[in-house]
């Protein structure tokens, strides 16, 4: 048996992300982030970041989504272009690890 001690492992989370207002250039985007555990519970208390890029992997900025309710977690990019953007989502707790991306295109 091993022990590992201060290694991240993959924290099975579901993660569930979509915008709360129209996307679109130059004004924060409210995205709503709901985390479950692998059991379906809400998680709390995680550490939850969402990133935008293009989709050609340039532009990247990192933005914190702080927890408003039980598993349900708040970031508000501010996407400077029109186009296609990459949106990932990463969660973390105690040692545990999940992440997210998916597309989406964002108008003027």
């Amino acid at each position: 048996m091993s022990l590992l001690i201060g290694q991240e492992r993959e924290g099975n989370f579901d993660i569930r992300f979509e915008p709360t207002a129209k996307l679109q250039t130059g004004v924060q985007v409210p995205f709503r982030i709901a985390v479950k555990n692998d059991l379906g519970n809400p998680v709390v208390g995680a550490k939850v970041t969402l990133q935008i890029e293009t989709s050609e992997h340039t532009r990247a900025q990192t933005f914190p989504a702080p927890g408003t309710d039980r598993g349900v977690y708040i970031a508000k990019p501010t996407f400077p272009a029109e186009g296609e953007w990459n949106v990932y989502v990463e969660v973390r707790l105690d040692n545990r690890m999940s992440a997210r991306t998916i597309q989406f295109s964002v108008g003027e």
